[in-house]
């Protein structure tokens, strides 16, 4: 987040995101908000929950309008998927039209492809919202997307949580401070995979005798830290209250 504080709500931007029929992981990847100038993004993907490129999956950016992050996002995904060994060309190269379904409505998307690799990237605007589609192993024009305003369905690593509830309330939703039994569930479950994927990756360096150092070490901090702050007495998740 650019400034400190939950962020007060913005007018007329939502985030944008493919709609429930999705099969696979949603997740809440980051955000920001520039209280000064109004600026708000969301960055959300769609697919595996190891964030596997390899595989199907879909990353949807939305920024309010006149957002230059917009346009860094449009770049690096230009860079990251149709020109991963060449580098972004000077300018933005030629693209096609393709038709998403936004809202239940037609809306037509700038596309991006690039033969050599199986990625394609789309640029578009749903309402008052700018949006940058990447992805592969499904068709944009295949897409259904809806605006929403309240991400605690989206997953998410627990450092990012607060920034995923404060981006809900600047985008006006009355998502309660207090999250649900369920999502704590969801939530303790995450911190205990990031725990078992950093003891397993210890076994594999150097056995479980190997110090945590930096990032690991904060990791499985706030992993521990949440796992003891949601837990009742006999170890079990406290009650919503």
């Amino acid at each position: 987040m650019t400034d400190q504080g939950t962020p007060v709500p913005v007018d007329g931007f939502r985030a944008v995101a493919i709609d429930a029929d999705w099969p696979e992981s949603r997740q809440f990847m980051g955000s920001g908000y520039n209280r000064v100038t109004g600026d708000i993004h969301v960055h959300l993907w769609f697919g595996s929950a190891s964030h596997d490129p390899e595989v199907e999956h879909v990353i949807v950016f939305s920024a309010s309008s006149g957002n230059a992050k917009a346009r860094e996002a449009l770049e690096d995904a230009l860079e990251d998927y149709c020109y991963p060994d060449e580098g972004l060309p000077a300018g933005l190269p030629a693209s096609e039209p393709v038709t998403v379904t936004a809202d239940g409505e037609p809306v037509t998307f700038e596309l991006w492809r690039n033969s050599s690799t199986p990625y394609w990237v789309a640029r578009g605007r749903v309402g008052s919202t700018e949006v940058v589609l990447s992805g592969s192993g499904t068709e944009p024009g295949e897409l259904r997307l809806v605006r929403v305003n309240d991400l605690s369905a989206y997953s998410a690593p627990i450092a990012s949580l607060p920034a995923r509830e404060a981006i809900s309330v600047a985008m006006g939703s009355d998502l309660q401070a207090t999250p649900s039994r369920q999502l704590q569930v969801e939530e303790a479950d995450t911190a205990l995979r990031t725990l078992r994927d950093i003891a397993a990756r210890n076994a594999a360096l150097g056995g479980p005798g190997r110090e945590l150092h930096g990032e690991e070490a904060d990791t499985t901090m706030r992993a521990l830290r949440h796992i003891a702050q949601n837990a009742g007495p006999a170890g079990q998740l406290g009650a919503e209250s």
